[in-house]
């Protein structure tokens, strides 16, 4: 009996305190402007995540002084806004529609449009498509007749009004300054949507986009949109209306809703395709490796990606793969000779065990190599590709395979630390053989260009090919080099000119 009165009693004081914060919440929804109003419920989603007033157009009234708001915090770490001149720009993008995931999705849903006769698997060639690409557009293909013409416009505007909420938080807008900027979000999304309903649909969708592009669970992304955008949609009597804040059966304008499909969340499922769900395992093996997937998910990517070869993506993806299970492997053999005097048998064996490992991931790449031999599209994928290419052949002790690998890049587009650090090995081989020909002059030439590329990979960042120590042996062993071989060069001029005189 007693149990039961103190759950009778916990129950009653959670009735209270409910009643306590709906009645709060009412009382400061009806000192809002309409255009507040929307300005705060269309922002809901992100606000009810981040444990922010919803009923306010400030999220965080009371921020100490002194302090740095939450909302600050959000801006800066998932954002990389750190002004009001930041806020400012991305606004303004976003309102331009060059920014944002329904600017992608809108692209992708073209690109399928316009290519109607091939497979999704051509078009994915055709563009040498990244894997997190794929995975949207895949995406795309599934929900476009169900997301209809405004595709992911709820997604991008509402996170937009949530920027612009979290920056008067922050202190970088006034609420009028960020009204004024959220009109034209507002007014777009109340006339393209017939009701909240239909918009926190349309948005918690978007919210399974993102999950795809970054390996996320989707599932899990959607579950927790659904949770924030139903929690005050709640149905209740007339005589409950005052006491207890909800915003269900709210209704939009719709004035541009063109027989667009209206959404209820029974519609908030996303079942993917057969064809969509190896490359959304992909993603997420792509972004956190192996542990992120059961051993049969493993084993489907790794046999769907053989498979698909000849697709750029699935190459490089089966190639990184290899190189993270053998260089891990690799690793643990090596760990085994720490704290240990390596004798020069040792160093000998362990040479011979590393030059090995990459020859075994070499073969790797060269099976991807022709998928991206033939592309027309060449984007961040097909330079990385070859980076890691000529990286491995480096490491396999194959120079020539590293020279045609590095002849399929662009050094001007290759603007890392590591492909500065190849185009220094590459130009120091260069600079090697042209001196092996007595061609001083052009070794000379290479062997600045290889110093140029250390001086340039220092100040890059990325995926270092070398090592800090290496990297300052090999500057030392290239400054030598081009001594010499300027020393060469002069000893060449003279022995020239004294061959003229003689002959004079």
């Amino acid at each position: 009996m007693k149990k039961i009165a103190l759950l009778i009693v916990f129950f009653c004081l959670c009735i209270t305190l409910f009643a306590n914060v709906s009645s709060k919440m009412i009382e400061e929804w009806q000192m809002l402007s309409e255009d507040e109003k929307w300005f705060c419920l269309l922002s809901e989603p992100l606000m009810e995540q981040n444990s922010l007033s919803i009923t306010t157009v400030n999220p965080e009234r009371y921020v100490p002084i002194g302090s740095k708001s939450a909302s600050q915090s959000i801006l800066e770490n998932s954002w990389e806004l750190f002004s009001r001149e930041d806020v400012l720009n991305i606004i303004e993008s976003y309102r331009l529609k060059q920014l944002g995931h329904a600017k992608t999705y809108n692209e992708l849903k073209e690109k399928l449009n316009q290519t109607s006769k091939k497979s999704l698997e051509q078009l994915i060639i055709k563009e040498c498509m990244e894997t997190p690409l794929i995975a949207r557009l895949y995406y795309v293909a599934d929900m476009q007749k169900t997301l209809g013409e405004y595709g992911l416009l709820a997604w991008d505007n509402g996170r937009m009004l949530s920027v612009l909420r979290w920056s008067i938080a922050a202190g970088w807008l006034s609420e009028t300054e960020a009204l004024n900027l959220a009109k034209p979000f507002i007014d777009e999304i109340l006339n393209s949507y017939d009701s909240w309903e239909d918009y926190a649909v349309h948005y918690a969708f978007g919210r399974v986009f993102y999950a795809l592009s970054i390996g996320k669970d989707y599932q899990e992304y959607l579950d927790k949109v659904l949770r924030c955008i139903k929690k005050y949609d709640i149905k209740v009597s007339e005589n409950e209306k005052d006491k207890v804040f909800t915003y269900n059966n709210t209704k939009f304008p719709a004035k541009n809703q063109n027989n667009n499909r209206i959404l209820k969340y029974a519609d908030a499922v996303y079942k993917p395709s057969k064809d969509a769900t190896p490359w959304i395992l992909a993603v997420r093996m792509g972004y956190f490796g192996e542990n992120y997937v059961t051993s049969s998910e493993y084993s489907i990517v790794t046999n769907f990606l053989e498979r698909k070869i000849k697709i750029p993506a699935a190459g490089f993806l089966r190639a990184v793969m290899f190189y993270e299970k053998e260089t891990a492997k690799l690793n643990e053999i090596l760990n085994t000779y720490n704290g240990k005097n390596i004798t020069d048998k040792d160093q000998a064996k362990i040479n011979k065990l590393y030059t090995t490992s990459f020859k075994k991931i070499l073969n790797y790449f060269d099976e991807a190599n022709p998928a991206f031999e033939n592309t027309e599209n060449k984007n961040d994928l097909y330079y990385n590709f070859y980076i890691y290419y000529a990286a491995t052949a480096y490491f396999a002790n194959d120079v020539k395979k590293m020279s045609t690998t590095i002849s399929m890049l662009d050094e001007e587009k290759c603007q890392t630390s590591g492909s500065q650090n190849l185009y220094s090995i590459y130009y120091g081989y260069k600079a090697k053989e042209y001196a092996t020909f007595g061609v001083y002059k052009k070794a000379i030439e290479y062997t600045k260009k290889a110093l140029s590329c250390i001086e340039k990979g220092r100040n890059l960042s990325g995926w270092s090919v070398i090592s800090e120590e290496n990297m300052y042996s090999r500057e030392k062993t290239l400054k030598q080099m081009l001594r010499d071989y300027e020393s060469l060069l002069k000893q060449e001029e003279y022995d020239r000119k004294s061959i003229n005189n003689n002959k004079a």
